[in-house]
């Protein structure tokens, strides 16, 4: 830390010296409120009850999408060539 540089150079009276206190205890508990508001954040998230279906949610998406794609692709290969035979049929 570097002690040359002096950032209180503005405190002139106590009044100043005052508000600055005020300032810096005001900053101390915002700062301890939103870490506060992380953990219960945190603690909301790991909690198992949610935790559970997020992930099985979160694995199952991709999975049910490659299904879905899969079937899709299946039923539309097995119907192009029943297209292209009634075609050839008609002409």
């Amino acid at each position: 830390m570097n002690l040359s540089r002096n950032s209180y150079n503005h405190i002139k009276s106590f009044e100043d010296f005052e508000s600055e206190k005020m300032k810096l205890y005001y900053q101390i508990r915002l700062s301890e409120k939103k870490l506060e508001l992380r953990y219960i954040e945190l603690v909301s998230f790991l909690n198992p009850m949610r935790l559970v279906p997020f992930l099985v949610s979160s694995w199952l998406t991709p999975l049910a999408v490659s299904f879905r794609d899969l079937i899709v692709g299946f039923f539309t290969r097995s119907s192009q060539p029943t297209n292209n035979r009634e075609q050839t049929e008609k002409e």
